[in-house]
């Protein structure tokens, strides 16, 4: 995303490691775009006392509990900075208002564009891929970034057991 853009509409704002960008039963209205760091989705299930980590994002992509900001209603789930981040945030009324002017229009579609490709993509990685190419694909995004990712939540992330992780990752190294 352009500087300027960033820099003219959006405020910049920082996150420390293990602090809570969204949290569940809050109601969204921001949308962040990271530049730095790494941010991970999950759910907790407060009867079996476990988190599931659903997503992590990397830099350059949008973040917020979608449904929660499109809806109006408390999030779900939680947003967690693994890493130190650096994002760029808009507030919902200021993005409601951008967006009224024709030129801005295309940001919507582009975030919307941008947010569903994401999780097609995710989708189909659980249906395509084995937990060890998933691995590997987070790899490859960045591997520096990767191991600042605790192993428990990269194996809740994949699906699997942080032995089972272990295992693969023996297989790699």
């Amino acid at each position: 995303m352009n500087l300027d853009f960033l820099s003219q509409y959006f405020t910049e704002v920082h996150f420390a490691k293990g602090q809570l960008i969204t949290r569940v039963g809050e109601v969204e209205n921001s949308l962040y775009y990271l530049s730095e760091g790494i941010v991970r989705f999950f759910y907790y299930n407060p009867t079996t006392d476990k988190e599931t980590t659903v997503d992590i994002l990397f830099p350059e992509s949008f973040c917020l509990s979608y449904t929660s900001f499109v809806r109006r209603e408390p999030s779900l789930l939680s947003i967690e900075a693994l890493k130190e981040v650096t994002a760029y945030k808009i507030g919902r009324e200021h993005l409601d208002h951008l967006i009224q002017q024709q030129e801005y229009l295309q940001i919507k579609a582009d975030i919307l564009e941008h947010l569903l490709i994401e999780k097609m993509q995710r989708e189909a990685q659980f249906l395509l891929q084995s937990p060890e190419e998933i691995y590997l694909n987070l790899l490859e995004k960045d591997p520096k970034l990767i191991q600042n990712i605790p192993l428990k939540y990269i194996a809740s992330y994949i699906g699997i057991t942080p032995q089972a992780l272990s295992r693969i990752r023996k297989r790699i190294f």
